[in-house]
């Protein structure tokens, strides 16, 4: 199975402000973000992202399977196809893979695309940068314990400010 990550960053490499508000976002980020989970129909998320999105702007509503990361085994879906799991990501991969998925893709946050690193699971990275500067907000990883060789394999002008940079994982 391929793992992806799309991934929106300031220009300074943040993925959120300190607001938490992705009022910052292009259009072109989200039609992106909605093009490939509707392309791989399998998308990993944290809880995080998963409150700020939920439920009017899932990328998958209907169809596919949503797997949202989190420690609140209370927490209940909003509809069927999502899944919460405190699950590793290697076992999240496996269920993944059991279901008949050949593609995922990573959505957010910082400590999912992080855990997934850890766990060498991720083949490929697009960077979706903005034209914005935050003086605070969230870095895109936490403790993650390797260093990663990209190989740039796409640069993509999306509008008149934001680029997309397409990398594969070299050395998972």
């Amino acid at each position: 199975m391929k793992i992806s990550v799309y991934i929106a960053t300031s220009a300074n490499g943040l993925i959120s402000n300190s607001r938490n508000v992705p009022d910052w976002l292009s259009p072109e980020y989200g039609q992106g973000m909605y093009t490939m989970s509707q392309k791989f129909k399998a998308v990993i998320m944290g809880k995080t992202t998963y409150n700020i999105i939920a439920p009017d702007h899932l990328p998958l509503k209907n169809e596919g399977t949503t797997v949202v990361l989190t420690t609140n085994e209370s927490a209940k879906p909003d509809n069927p196809t999502i899944k919460f799991t405190k699950e590793s990501p290697v076992e999240i991969k496996q269920m993944l893979e059991r279901e008949g998925h050949t593609d995922a893709v990573i959505i957010g946050g910082a400590t999912t695309i992080s855990q997934f690193i850890n766990a060498g699971l991720v083949d490929e990275i697009y960077f979706i940068v903005e034209p914005v500067l935050f003086d605070s907000g969230l870095p895109l990883l936490k403790n993650v314990a390797r260093e990663l060789k990209l190989k740039l394999l796409q640069v993509s002008k999306l509008n008149e400010g934001t680029v997309q940079l397409h990398y594969h994982v070299e050395n998972n």
